[in-house]
């Protein structure tokens, strides 16, 4: 199973809508991830496979991989991570 990790972009707010995801890039390293959230995680999750809500600050970490700029000041993003068959 392969991991991929996207951006899902909600509206803002605890009542706002999905809008879609916004994929990133194949060259983030994982223990670049890691370090960004390590902090935050109750449990070990090297792996980068839970969902995370992102700050201002972690967002513009990850802008240089992403295709597409993002707004903070609408949107609230969330990093997540979804399996799919590798077939490699």
């Amino acid at each position: 199973m392969k991991i991929i990790r996207v951006l899902e972009v909600w509206e803002k707010g605890m009542e706002g809508g999905f809008v879609g995801t916004l994929p990133l890039s194949d060259e983030l390293q994982l223990d670049f991830l890691f370090s960004l959230f390590a902090a935050e995680q109750d449990k070990p999750d090297p792996e980068m496979k839970l969902s995370y809500l992102l700050d201002e600050a972690r967002l513009e970490a990850l802008q240089p991989f992403l295709a597409q700029a993002t707004d903070f000041s609408e949107f609230d993003y969330i990093l997540s991570a979804h399996g799919v068959p590798d077939y490699e």
